[in-house]
């Protein structure tokens, strides 16, 4: 039977097809199993009508909620209308009291307008009168001479500076009637408080006189030096008055340091010293380097000074005239200038007694050694000084000329020794060293050298200061060694002036002599030169060539060496066989000769260089023997030894 046609057959292959996965089929199961308990026969034959009668159930229950539902949204319509009732009727009074109070309410906004246009102006007012006008506790503060200056008297005088300030706006407006008005009464107040600011910071000022210038400033009085400063006039008088207090003190404070010492008598007085000149003049001159030092900081310290990590030195700086008061080149200046011209004039005061001192110092000094030294400490402060203070400042101008003196009175020594050697100069030694004057200045010179190295004198100004110096103290030496020297022949007297020129150039072991060996090196090798040409001579004529030499130089062009008398073969032959012995000997010989020479090196080279002119010079007559022109007939028989022959038994390089 056909398996289509079997309904049941059917169903049962749809069921069996069917996936119990399906989700809907699982829900449909788990739905069923809610009302569906008991699997028996009867139960399954009346499943569908229990579904459905379920369903219907399900409905009814639906539809009693809906109902109730219903009856909510009723009862709310009754109770909107109510309320909408309600609403139109508060609408109907509102639109009936608008009507009756338009008139207030105008009135009302006309009066809020007015109101808030008051409210603007009385800002504007307040704004204005706190702009432009003091308060009565500012103007006591600034006017009233019982009230001392405190930082309220600055915060007042700066409101009472940027009301002046801004009365500049209103001039420009049409209300320059109002600023000039504002502009008087502040310009009346600026002039009274300005003058009692100037009162106060001159009793200030006098509390200033403590000498070591480390006095600690308060926070209010480099308010006032600020504040001062916009007022020229104000601001010299004070200045003034601060370069009295401190240079009284600073004098007086350096007096009692040469005479008295320190406090206790610790440290002791510097003029205790004044048997040992170096330290006598270094001790005054640390003191006022120390000072100065001090004196700055305070300076900078009151002045409250930005420009104590940078200091601008470009701009014009304040001319202090010596016997005028302190004035102002430019109504602004940096702080830097200021603070350099009043360090000139507080340190003013030191430079008569130190000039003084120095001075009756050097007046004694005979001694050219510690008279270089004590110029050579004066020149390291002097720089020192100079750039803290700057070069035109009176103390730098006195330590400029104290080291100038100093060094005269150096040369002055130097010179009366020099005049001393060349009056009587020294003649060479048998064994044509140095002479013990030459020795003996040039330990002076040693010391000099050390002297100035320690100077922290920079190289390249060491070159151009120290090449006088230099020249002072060795170029009479060596005149006079000249001098001496004029009754010896030319080879003693070189060798006895390239010694004399080593021996110094030896001790010119410093940067800052650089120049001067090299000068000495060109005159030691002229002499180098000098003993290697009257050498050479000699060399020739031991070796008996010379004459032969001195036929073949200056014998006629045209004319045949060999026709040259004393030139034939024969004589020729003669005198080379007596080469071999000289070859022998010239080592010891040259060695002999050059003993005298204290630079072994000098020597070799010496040594190395008549060597080889010997061997061109033979060279030249090898050739000239050799040469068809000068009509030898046998030239190898008449040479024993060849040019290289000879080169090779000397070893020249």
């Amino acid at each position: 039977m056909n398996s289509n046609a079997n309904p049941l057959s059917a169903k049962l292959t749809k069921l069996l097809s069917s996936s119990l996965d399906d989700p809907k089929l699982r829900t449909s199961l788990t739905a069923l199993s809610d009302f569906y308990t008991v699997n028996a026969v009867n139960s399954r034959h009346n499943l569908r009508g229990d579904i459905e009668r379920r369903g219907t159930e399900v409905n009814y229950e639906f539809l009693r909620e809906l109902e109730k539902v219903n009856l909510q949204f009723l009862e709310l319509e009754e109770e909107m209308s109510s309320m909408n009732s309600l609403c139109q009727e508060m609408q109907d009074r509102l639109n009936f009291a608008n009507d009756k109070t338009i008139t207030l309410l105008e009135q009302t906004d006309a009066l809020r307008e007015q109101s808030n246009l008051c409210a603007v102006r009385q800002t504007i007012l307040e704004a204005f009168l706190d702009r432009f006008t003091l308060s009565e506790s500012e103007i006591t503060i600034l006017c009233s001479t019982a009230m001392d200056v405190t930082p309220a008297f600055f915060d007042a005088l700066e409101h009472l500076e940027k009301i002046h300030a801004d009365c500049n706006a209103l001039l420009i407006t049409e209300h320059q009637r109002a600023g000039l008005e504002i502009m008087d009464s502040m310009r009346t107040y600026r002039s009274i408080s300005y003058d009692k600011l100037h009162r106060w910071m001159q009793t200030e000022c006098r509390t200033m006189s403590r000498p070591d210038g480390m006095m600690e400033v308060r926070e209010v009085t480099k308010k006032a030096i600020q504040a001062l400063k916009q007022d020229d006039q104000f601001f010299r008088a004070i200045l003034e008055e601060l370069v009295h207090v401190r240079r009284n003190a600073i004098f007086r404070a350096f007096n009692e340091a040469l005479t008295q010492g320190g406090p206790g008598g610790t440290p002791r007085p510097i003029e205790i010293h004044a048997h040992d000149p170096l330290r006598y003049i270094g001790d005054m001159l640390a003191w006022l380097h120390q000072t100065v030092a001090s004196e700055r900081e305070f300076l900078e310290s009151l002045l409250n000074s930005s420009e104590r990590r940078s200091r601008d030195r470009g701009q014009a700086e304040i001319k202090l005239p010596k016997a005028s008061p302190l004035r102002l080149v430019e109504s602004e200046q940096s702080d830097a200038d200021i603070i350099n011209a009043l360090l000139d004039k507080n340190l003013e005061g030191t430079s008569r007694p130190l000039r003084s001192r120095v001075e009756q110092v050097l007046v004694s000094q005979a001694n050219a050694i510690t008279a270089f030294k004590i110029s050579n400490l004066i020149k390291f402060y002097s720089s020192t000084i100079e750039r803290a203070i700057g070069p035109e400042a009176a103390l730098s101008k006195t330590l400029h000329e104290l080291s100038e003196a100093s060094m005269q009175v150096f040369f002055d020594a130097v010179g009366k020794q020099s005049a001393d050697l060349l009056r009587r100069p020294e003649s060479p030694g048998p064994d044509l060293g140095p002479p013990p004057a030459m020795k003996e200045t040039v330990s002076q010179l040693k010391e000099i050298m050390k002297s100035f190295d320690t100077s922290f004198v920079q190289v390249d100004e060491g070159n151009q200061d120290f090449a006088p110096i230099l020249s002072a103290v060795i170029d009479p030496v060596f005149q006079m060694c000249e001098i001496g020297a004029t009754q010896r022949n030319a080879f003693d007297r070189a060798i006895y002036m390239m010694n004399c020129l080593h021996y110094v150039q030896s001790a010119l072991v410093y940067p800052f002599t650089k120049h001067k060996v090299e000068v000495l090196e060109k005159q030691v090798q002229e002499y180098v030169d000098t003993v290697v040409d009257e050498l050479h001579i000699v060399l020739l004529k031991q070796s008996g060539i010379s004459t032969l030499i001195h036929a073949m130089e200056t014998k006629e062009e045209q004319t045949p060496l060999s026709k040259v008398p004393q030139m034939d073969a024969a004589a020729v032959s003669s005198v080379l066989t007596r080469l071999d012995r000289f070859l022998g000997t010239v080592d010891l010989d040259l060695a002999s000769w050059l003993s005298k020479i204290v630079s072994s090196r000098l020597a070799k080279e010496i040594s190395r260089q008549n060597v080889k002119m010997f061997v061109d010079a033979y060279r030249r007559l090898c050739v000239a023997i050799e040469d068809p022109k000068n009509q030898y007939e046998n030239p190898s028989s008449i040479l024993v030894r060849s040019a290289d022959d000879v080169q090779m038994v000397l070893v020249v390089d």
